[in-house]
This record gives structure tokens, sequence and C-alpha cells, in this order.
């Protein structure tokens, strides 16, 4: 009997030295991010996963105050900024990652496999209809600088939404940052977060916004009363990739969950999200087919002139 038990004593200590923690860091909204990690659970039972979740802004500026006292806490990054994640492979802060998924394309694997895009976000132009009314909504980006759309329109702020940051940065290469000067003297207001500005825009504070795709799928299967426009003359796909840092304690197991984002039953999930799988034969979102016209996110522009898009968007919009 006591043979029994120090048997059984010896099978649950080695399954608890089996369990591991995992620790993300990530923008992604806790409503997309739990599901996934549930999945993931599933299929590994003995890894658990811990989140801190805020903007991109805030999860950067966490994570730097933790690489400077040399004490980092996460093993893995999620967030809408590949500036960043350029600055961390630069300082060898990353760890390769080799993904073996079928039909994965190469494109998304960044800087050799260091980070991976797992899903395609893009910003648009989302319409609540019942608040526009009549007017006719607009069909390129520069139709939000026309008079009948004064007052009407929000987008997130880039100090705190990697997504925005994008924004900023693809408008002011392609139109010049004069682009938001006539934006703001047409009314464009700034919200702190896409989840805050797109309960907004459903409740009828706003008539459009520059938004992020996913979120107003979701709130349109829901019943509200919103149009998403991908403008004609291209949408803004958004970087949002995933890395392990090279300081994880668990290297084996953040690179288990990064596969994991790429495997059918995850790409399947993202597009029950409303989110497009980055797969291309993976189920695409209700309402969409076929690939979303796009142009790259500025990010070469942005890591060269970061602080002056801030300082002239604050400025103009008097942020922080």
């Amino acid at each position: 009997m006591r043979r029994f038990f120090l048997a059984s004593l010896a099978a649950l200590g080695l399954a608890n030295a089996q369990q591991q923690t995992l620790t993300l860091y990530t923008s992604e909204v806790l409503t997309n991010v739990n599901p996934m990690i549930e999945l993931f659970r599933r299929a590994h039972p003995n890894i658990n996963v811990q989140v801190f979740r805020s903007g991109t802004g805030e999860v950067i500026t966490r994570l730097r105050a933790e690489l400077e006292a040399n004490n980092p806490q996460a093993d893995l990054l999620w967030v809408a900024d590949k500036t960043f994640f350029r600055e961390l492979a630069a300082a060898n802060r990353l760890r390769p990652v080799r993904a073996t998924t079928a039909g994965f394309p190469v494109r998304f694997a960044y800087q050799g496999g260091l980070y991976y895009e797992v899903r395609l976000l893009y910003n648009g132009i989302a319409v609540n209809t019942r608040r526009l009314g009549n007017t006719p909504e607009p069909r390129y980006w520069r139709d939000l600088l026309k008079p009948e759309y004064r007052n009407l329109l929000g987008m997130p702020n880039p100090n705190f939404s990697g997504a925005a940051l994008s924004t900023l940065g693809t408008f002011s290469q392609r139109f010049g940052f004069d682009f938001f000067t006539q934006l703001e003297r047409n009314g464009l207001k700034v919200e702190q977060s896409n989840p805050i500005l797109q309960q907004k825009l459903a409740e009828g504070q706003y008539g459009l916004a520059i938004i992020t795709d996913h979120g107003i799928r979701e709130l349109i299967r829901q019943g509200a009363p919103l149009r998403l426009i991908y403008p004609k003359d291209g949408a803004i796909l958004v970087p949002t990739p995933i890395g392990v840092l090279s300081s994880s304690r668990n290297p084996a197991a953040a690179e288990r969950f990064i596969r994991f984002l790429l495997s059918p039953e995850a790409q399947a999930l993202f597009a029950q999200q409303g989110l497009i799988p980055v797969i291309p034969t993976a189920p695409r979102p209700a309402g969409v087919s076929g690939e979303v016209l796009s142009v790259p996110s500025a990010a070469e522009y942005i890591q060269t002139h970061r602080q002056r898009l801030f300082t002239q968007f604050n400025t103009l919009f008097n942020l922080r």
C-alpha cells in the first residue's frame, strides 16, 4: 500500500513537472485570443498560456521596459507593429521558427522565419448606413475629404493602435501628411482603439470610420447597421506578426504555439472570427471571396519617420 502511495506521488510529481506555461504579450482582442488558446490547450493539455493584452503601443512600452531591466516576461509577442519586430531582430532578441504548414506563403515568414503572419488584417472604411442615410458611400480614400462627410469620420489613435499606426504611415507616404491636415479640417476625430471606435460607429456616433475589418464583420453578423468597404485604391494590409523571444523560458512550446496557429483547425477558427486566414486554401470569413485588393503597410517608411509622424499627428489632434 505504501509502495502504491509513493508511486502515485511520483506520477503526480512527473505530471506537474511536465506542465509548462507560456506568456503571450499581444494586442489581439481577448474575445479572439481566448478561444484560440482553448483550442490549443485541447491539443496540448500540458501547456498553459497566460496573456497580457493591451493596445500595441502599451504592449511595446511594457516589453521595452522589461528588456531594459534585463527581465523580459514574454515568451511570445503578437502585435500590429512590424517595425518593432525588426528592432528586436536587429538586437538578436527573436528566435527563428521553422513553420512547415503546406501552402504557407513564404513572403509572410519575415526575415527568414524570425516572425510570422498567421492571418491577414486590413484597414478599410466602415459605414453606418443608418447615420449616412442617402449620402453616397466613399469608394476611394480621398473621398473622405468630401464635405458631405464633414464631422462624420473617426479613426483610432496610432499611439495606442498598431493598425492605426499603419494608417498614419501609409497615408503619409502615399498622400503626404497634409492628407491628415485636410481630414482634421473635415472633422476627423480620434478614438483610443479599434474596439472603442467600432462600438461608437455601431451606435451612430460616427457615420464612417477608418478601421480594421474583422470587428466590423462581427458587428454586422450581430445585426449592426454597418457596411465594410475596401477602397478601390487598396485597403491597407496591416502587419500583425507573432514571434518567439530569444529569452523565452519555454521556446519549444512557444514554437509549437506558432505552428498551431497555422494549422487547419486554427485557420478555420480565424475565419469564424471574421479574420482572413493566411493559408490560401483555408475557409474564408462570411462575405469574403478571393483576395482583397490591398496596399502593403509602409513599414520601412514608418521605421524611418516614426517619431516625426507621432509628433505631427499628436500636435494636429492635440494628443499626449
